[in-house]
């Protein structure tokens, strides 16, 4: 019961969408880079490849990759989740509304990785 009392003080509270839309693209950086990261193991693995006395870093770098692509997926869900959280609908959780969220958080976090990539270019 008690918990039913502290779920009840909750109900009321709203978060702004102008912060959940932060919180989206905040979380859709993270997950760009998470994904660059992804890719960079990858391709220090290809380089490593074929040289003698290298298979200790090959492992290294291949469980530093697997870390970067689950934390990439899990940001990507919470970009979903921010995502879905800012879209308005007449069915709270209806599949269509819930597939646009999905394809716009992709779209978002491919922005941020092209926004993190141009900047890495301006500074180098």
């Amino acid at each position: 019961m008690a918990t039913l009392k502290i779920m009840d003080s909750f109900a009321g509270v709203r978060i702004p969408k102008w912060l959940r839309l932060t919180v989206a693209v905040v979380v859709g950086m993270g997950a760009a880079y998470a994904f660059m990261r992804y890719h960079a193991y990858g391709r220090e693995i290809g380089r490593l490849i074929g040289r003698p006395g290298r298979e200790h870093e090959i492992a290294i770098a291949q469980h530093r990759g697997s870390i970067a692509i689950l934390s990439g997926v899990l940001l990507q869900f919470g970009v979903a989740g921010a995502l879905f959280s800012y879209m308005e609908g007449e069915d709270r959780y209806n599949a269509g509304r819930i597939l646009r969220a999905v394809l716009v958080s992709l779209v978002v976090t491919w922005v941020c990785g092209v926004v993190i990539l141009y900047g890495l270019r301006a500074l180098g």
